[in-house]
């Protein structure tokens, strides 16, 4: 199985994949086989855990009530959000 970081590239090289927002996504690219079963669970939990700040984000703050972390199909801080935890 690869690592977080490995499978948050797949995220960020597959863009194509975006519809509304990071849970979609994943599941997208389970859908497509790039991510198997069990990595789409270990990204599942990474996110839910790695939920952004909704006091240091606008966009998250705006969304803080909902399921999505941001404005959905807005995939810019989702990009963002991927390189931080990249790096």
């Amino acid at each position: 199985m690869r690592t977080i970081k490995e499978l948050l590239k797949v995220m960020l090289d597959n863009p194509q994949y975006f519809r509304s927002g990071l849970c979609g996504w994943k599941t997208n690219l389970q859908s497509a086989n790039l991510i198997s079963a069990d990595e789409w669970f270990l990204l599942e939990d990474y996110i839910r855990n790695h939920r952004p700040n909704p006091y240091l984000s606008i966009k998250a703050f705006k969304s803080r009530k909902t399921a999505y972390y941001w404005p959905i199909g807005d995939i810019k801080p989702r990009i963002k959000w991927l390189k931080k935890h990249i790096s």
